[in-house]
């Protein structure tokens, strides 16, 4: 695989997670009342954070795999009753912590220019 497609998989794959796990902002005034903005900022938290992680890991790869493997932990000890939720989340995550220690490893192995 090109070294090219090899660095952008994991910011793709991870921007698409957070357009993902961003669609549970919607559940926000579900029971019957309106949208909060409160509450829609407060869904939209982990949103923001995952943009902050890719925006850092652009060039530093580490980074990305890091916050991500300690994302999947942290949320399958904060989640640990729900094996669903743990697959539907940290599974993704761990599958990101793979991808940006891919293109890590990858440009490591690059020669300079």
């Amino acid at each position: 695989m090109s070294p090219t497609a090899i660095r952008w998989i994991p910011r793709i794959a991870a921007t698409l997670f957070t357009l993902f796990i961003s669609l549970f902002a919607f559940d926000t005034g579900e029971n019957g009342g309106g949208v909060r903005m409160l509450d829609l900022l407060m869904h939209l938290l982990p949103t923001l954070f995952c943009v902050v992680v890719i925006v850092s890991a652009w060039k530093r790869e580490w980074i990305g795999a890091l916050v991500f493997l300690l994302l999947a932990v942290v949320y399958g000890l904060w989640a640990s009753k729900h094996v669903d939720w743990i697959l539907l989340i940290g599974g993704p995550l761990l599958l990101l912590t793979g991808l940006y220690t891919w293109a890590w490893v990858q440009r490591k192995r690059m020669p300079s220019p």
